[in-house]
């Protein structure tokens, strides 16, 4: 197992900041569980005065006993807080004395009565009155939303700041995975997306495949239950929201697709897929420059995508032991499913690039546009210059010829789509002659490109 600190640049920046500011800060760190937040936080504490506390599942009892124990060594052996206000008082004495303090899963409070409630009275009479950094990190995103996000929620006018922290790209995979391929690198991100507590898991020494097979697929791997548990955990009843995912994941993409498929009363599918929404595991997408936008809605975690297409479809082979029969069946799939991902990268290559300025255009539109049964993968437009560059994406190796007659067919297109000044681009898993393409004006690029 790898473990590594890869990106959160941004995230640290934002941290650090506040660490300078001499006003009292509020901050509330949240992301899926096994993102990267305990670590980011870990990171941020490097060479300052801080306390780390972590909150348990469980009544008030375990939670005091847990917090009793991380500062034991101050005080005695079997030191315990009698109540969470005598925590609190603590606190307020450590803030004067610079410290930083962070709680982390601190969602799991509002199980303890009057916890939540009584953490606020305290910031307002006592914490912010001591110029206090107080960082309070959880996973279970309805919960944090409940007591920290939403308008009404206890903490909400306190927070002075909010970090979302978020599974890598696949753009961070560079930095992470050194010795594999470009090819190898989508494939792991297919399956495995960006969480960093996933990736951790990955032996580079082998394929792909054979991380695949033994991590997700085998009954007993690491991850072969791990959307089930998360779901959980954010979720009473998750079945019918096991259906949505694995219709989406299927290709239905639309509001009446995804009824018809799962059964699900339409009324409750509204409900349903805004719970999704919210979890940050679907999202909704809706093709661009064409005046009937349709609604999509579409995976945004790789992993997710991959457990809902291949794993929950064949749990009963693969309780049987039959991974590696079921690989050899699913492979030509994975790879049409690799096609998918692999629009996703691009998109994100572009941005970057868009960025970076190395593609000069002021792009306040990217998405996928299609009309009249026609397509274009990708399209940058700049509403300002009235200008866009229209890309496609295979996920194929491409011959000269091959990239000129995909962007002729491309340009042939391009009459339908309402743009002043058009440029056009092509990228490929592997693309020959694309210095050729870019000396004709063309944006050619493939995968050596990006990994």
């Amino acid at each position: 197992m790898i473990v590594r600190f890869v990106n959160r640049k941004n995230e640290l920046s934002a941290l650090e900041k506040l660490f300078e500011d001499s006003r009292a800060q509020l901050v509330i760190v949240y992301g899926r569980r096994r993102v990267g937040k305990t670590r980011l936080l870990q990171e941020f504490l490097k060479g300052k005065k801080g306390l780390y506390f972590y909150i348990p599942r469980g009544g008030e009892e375990t939670i005091l006993g847990e917090l009793s124990r991380a500062v034991e060594p101050e005080f005695f052996k079997g030191f315990r807080f009698q109540n969470f206000s005598a925590f609190l008082e603590y606190l307020s004495k450590k803030f004067d004395e610079k410290y930083i303090v962070v709680i982390d899963e601190f969602q799991r409070l509002s199980e303890c009565e009057g916890a939540i409630s009584l953490m606020q009275k305290f910031w307002d009479e006592d914490f912010s009155r001591r110029k206090a950094m107080m960082i309070l990190s959880g996973s279970s995103i309805g919960v944090i939303r409940r007591v920290a996000l939403e308008g009404d929620a206890p903490l909400y006018g306190r927070r002075t700041y909010t970090i979302e922290v978020k599974p890598l790209e696949f753009l961070d995979l560079r930095e992470w995975f050194k010795n594999y391929s470009g090819e190898d690198l989508v494939k792991i991100y297919a399956a495995f997306g960006g969480t960093p507590a996933y990736l951790e898991k990955i032996d580079e020494g082998v394929p792909p495949e054979r991380n695949i097979i033994g991590l997700i697929l085998k009954k007993g791997g690491a991850l072969y239950d791990e959307p089930e548990y998360l779901l959980l955990e954010e979720l009473r009843v998750p079945s019918h929201y096991m259906d949505i995912l694995t219709a989406i994941s299927f290709g239905k993409r639309t509001f009446s697709e995804i009824s018809d498929f799962t059964k699900v009363r339409r009324e409750n599918l509204t409900t349903y897929l805004s719970s999704l929404e919210m979890l940050k595991l679907i999202s909704r997408e809706h093709p661009v420059l064409v005046e009937k936008k349709r609604t999509y809605y579409v995976m945004t975690d790789p992993f997710f995508e991959f457990w809902f297409r291949f794993v929950r479809p064949n749990k009963s082979v693969l309780e049987l032991g039959l991974e590696e029969s079921l690989w050899r069946n699913i492979e030509e799939d994975f790879n049409s499913y690799l096609g998918l991902v692999f629009e996703r990268i691009s998109r994100e290559h572009i941005v970057s690039k868009i960025r970076s300025g190395e593609i000069e255009i002021d792009a306040d539109v990217i998405g996928r546009w299609e009309y009249g049964g026609e397509e274009i993968d990708l399209i940058a437009y700049s509403s300002r210059e009235k200008r866009g560059i229209l890309f496609e994406v295979k996920w194929k190796e491409l011959q000269y010829s091959d990239a000129k007659n995909i962007l002729s067919k491309l340009i042939g297109k391009s009459h339908l789509v309402k743009i002043e000044k058009k440029e056009y681009g092509l990228i490929a898993k592997k693309l020959s002659g694309k210095e050729m393409l870019k000396k004709e004006g063309f944006f050619a690029m493939d995968l050596d490109d990006m990994a």
